[in-house]
């Protein structure tokens, strides 16, 4: 009988042994890694090939990690930082530089552009990212090829494309989560002729709110998006193409997702009366404020490209034409609460209207040489036109309990100091107005922002690659670009009773301004040199110069009207890369050194509350960039790792923003301080096993992140400071084939580690501060069918 069962469990572990181990062919078969084609330079490229420090993840990594956002790509890709507390106004920075978006006057640092049509407000960052072939992030001044406002870097986003063959083609999948997560995605491709295709996408993405409010006895963030997406391509003759894109995306969040900490004892005895809950603990998912804080984001967008091959021309053995229009409109409703607390002091209603036009026509070629000179020549050259209309009106609206909190400490804190330096919100003496503020308040008495802005941009660019010898390749680029900007900022206090100061702009030191229409022009130039050395097949170096710009403006939300324009960024950067493969094209590693210069850098400091818009002196990045792709000895492990060091420091910044605890308006010397949203080390490694069980497949797969301590606010306000952040993430997938079912179950954050996204003060409380929490550990489980 011990025989019997001894031979059996023999049996079973030869039987498991062959299941979970690759077959002798497969052993015998070299592992290669697979080419990745990237456009980053307008054109279809191996990644190997672009003397650019780019990572690409591909739209299936993403599925089977559960990343269905820019935050979450972010992490997976060495000094970039992406934080989307609010949607209509994501931070993405890259290098350190980027743009904190709470002042609606800032355009991005970092530029948005899907299937090839730039987009030009921050809001479009949070949008949904479904159904995608791709997502590319650009590091480092792309102002050559992508325009204006790309200072910082790209994300180059593709969507699937139509099938070539006379076929369907499509996707279906779907995912739960915790926190009563769920996400739907589906995308289908028909091509009905030879000529004609056409792919259909669809996304709900619905999640239940992660914090507990104890005031309004609800879940806070609790967000519903939908998107759809339809291609149309046509290819008339061999030569010609064209495709049309139309999309939607609807967002809605309960509003917003922040906490109180630092409550000192007169504080929290003063929001007790309001709340007998209220807490402090940054890391627990519970908030108490009383305004029901909403905000509903869409957008609608289409765009059309058409191509022409016009074969043989002169002297080119190739020339292309290229026309991509594009329209977009996006609308952004929302109210929040100012102060995020129980009691009723400052609320926010906000509307921002937007809408763009974009054309990019360009011709692509090559030649055999230069006139006779060296070898191989391909160029890029085009025009670009840009034009956008931008509205936002915006209403703080004074509170029911403010009587009250003009007896506070917390009045008297904000009243004294520094509290009547210009520019200060609270400027006022809340004293003289006890009488009014124990009367009943009028929902007529609020300070409104009505901002309008119109955008209108030209340019001219192009860039050349010139093989020099079989060795060296010479890349040399310039873009021409024109900008104006009409800008109309008014600030009005607005109340009931025209005998007695409007209330809210008595309190937040508001003024009356009216200066008319603002125009500002700005030309620039945006040059680019590269020069590319290939050792052979497998390892090239590059080296490359460039200088980037993003355009100034004028304050949207100004309370007094003065010193309302800030001046353009610009940038230079120096890079230093290598591209290799070795071990038969087994082992990839990709190495970029940089540094980057900033001059009249656009920030934001803090004034009590809101943001004032100012232009630092000067800044500096530099630091190393490293993506490694190993397919193993061991057949069924590979690894991808990742690696990014960051020394991002202002060389100039006498004046900069103090911790608001120093009273309102104080400065400091910020010179040879860091940056924020500048965490000096980032890393990933994902190791991952691949099994053939019969005729499936069996995988796993474990995602270790890693992102250093850094600050959160320009003052560098010790408490923004965020501390070293691991999060371990794992899933297990079974698939039937490659065209098939899946299944997938994994956890996110698996040590559920408690840390911060973003730490800012809080209005109206001096020395409180509003964190955002990330989230907790959670699991999910996702099934998907592809055909």
């Amino acid at each position: 009988m011990t025989t019997h069962n001894n031979s059996r469990t023999t049996a079973l572990g030869i039987l498991a042994l062959a299941l979970l181990s690759p077959n002798a062919e497969a052993e015998n078969r070299p592992r290669v890694l697979e080419e990745v084609v990237v456009t980053a330079q307008k054109s279809q490229q191996s990644l190997q090939d672009v003397p650019i420090s780019i990572s690409a993840l591909s739209g299936d990594f993403m599925q089977d990690n559960a990343i269905g956002d820019l935050v979450a790509v972010s992490a997976y890709v060495p000094n970039v930082r992406v934080e989307f507390t609010s949607p209509s106004s994501p931070q993405v920075f890259i290098r350190g530089f980027g743009t904190n978006s709470f002042n609606p006057s800032f355009e991005p640092a970092v530029g948005l552009v899907q299937d090839e049509v730039f987009y030009g407000r921050p809001s479009y960052f949070s949008e949904s990212m479904y159904d995608l072939a791709r997502v590319e992030v650009l590091r480092g001044p792309q102002g050559t090829l992508f325009g204006k406002n790309t200072i910082a870097g790209v994300f180059n986003v593709s969507s699937q494309t139509v099938p070539a063959e006379e076929d369907s083609e499509g996707k279906l999948s779907y995912r739960d989560e915790e926190y009563g997560e769920q996400r739907l995605e589906a995308g289908v491709g028909y091509r009905f002729s030879p000529s004609l295709g056409l792919r259909l996408s669809a996304m709900k993405w619905q999640r239940d709110g992660r914090l507990e409010n104890t005031k309004l006895e609800r879940k806070e963030d609790d967000r519903d998006q939908d998107a759809l997406r339809a291609k149309l391509n046509w290819q008339p003759s061999d030569r010609s193409e064209l495709e049309f894109i139309a999309q939607q995306s609807v967002t809605r969040v309960n509003f917003w997702p922040r906490q109180l900490m630092k409550l000192d004892d007169d504080t929290r005895d003063y929001l007790q009366t309001f709340d007998p809950e209220i807490e402090d603990d940054p890391f627990n998912f519970q908030t108490s404020f009383n305004e029901d804080g909403k905000l509903y984001q869409r957008s609608d967008s289409v765009a059309l490209r058409g191509s022409y091959d016009f074969g043989e021309v002169g002297g080119l053995s190739r020339l292309d034409s290229t026309v991509v229009v594009g329209l977009s409109w996006l609308d952004v409703e929302q109210r929040q609460d100012l102060d995020v607390s129980p009691a009723d002091l400052l609320n926010l209603n906000e509307v921002d209207d937007y809408s763009q036009q974009s054309v990019e026509w360009r011709f692509s070629g090559a030649a055999e040489s230069l006139f006779g000179l060296g070898g191989n020549v391909e160029f890029i050259s085009g025009l670009y036109y840009f034009n956008s209309d931008f509205r936002i009106v915006a209403d703080v609206i004074v509170g029911q309990d403010i009587a009250s909190y003009a007896l506070t400490k917390d009045a008297q804190q904000l009243l004294g100091g520094n509290s009547n330096a210009p520019g200060n919100p609270l400027a006022g003496t809340l004293a003289t107005l006890l009488p009014q503020l124990t009367s009943t308040l009028q929902e007529s008495d609020y300070y409104r922002f009505d901002y309008r802005q119109n955008t209108e941009a030209t340019a001219l660019f192009g860039q050349v690659s010139w093989d020099l010898s079989e060795k060296w390749v010479l890349t040399p680029g310039l873009r021409l670009n024109h900008e104006t900007k009409k800008s109309t900022p008014t600030g009005e206090g607005k109340c009931s009773n025209p005998l007695l100061p409007c209330i809210t702009a008595t309190l937040i030191g508001g003024q009356d301004y009216a200066p008319g229409q603002i125009d500002r022009s700005e030309t620039q130039l945006s040059p680019k040199l590269t020069l590319s050395y290939f050792l052979n097949e497998d390892i090239s170096f590059y080296t490359s110069v460039s200088r980037g710009f993003k355009s100034g403006g004028v304050n949207a939300i100004s309370f007094t009207g003065e010193q309302l324009e800030f001046e353009p960024e610009k940038a230079s950067s120096i890079e230093l890369g290598l591209r290799s493969q070795w071990l038969d094209n087994s082992l990839q590693l990709n190495m970029t050194a940089y540094r980057m210069d900033f001059n009249d850098l656009q920030v934001l400091a803090f004034n009590g509350l809101l943001f004032d818009v100012t232009n630092a002196a000067a800044a500096f990045s530099e630091g190393v960039e490293t993506e490694l792709q190993w397919l193993t000895p061991y057949t069924p492990l590979s690894i991808n790792a990742s690696l990014g060091y960051l020394r991002a420091r202002y060389k100039e910044y006498e004046n900069g923003p103090a911790p608001i605890s120093d009273g309102i308006g104080a400065k400091q010397d910020l010179s040879g301080e860091t940056l924020a949203f500048a965490p000096q080390f980032t890393a990933t490694i994902s190791p991952t096993l691949e099994y053939q069980l019969g005729s499936l497949l069996l995988r796993a797969a474990m995602n270790i992140q890693h992102q250093g301590e850094h600050y959160t606010d320009t003052d560098l306000d010790e408490n923004t400071r965020i501390p070293d952040t691991t999060t371990v993430a794992a899933n297990l997938t079974l698939r039937s084939d490659e065209q098939g079912w899946a299944l997938t179950v994994g956890g996110k954050n698996l040590s559920d580690e408690r840390s911060l996204n973003q730490v800012i003060d809080t209005a109206m409380f001096p020395s409180t501060y509003n964190p955002s929490q990330n989230p907790g550990r959670s699991v999910f489980a996702s099934m998907s069918y592809q055909w």
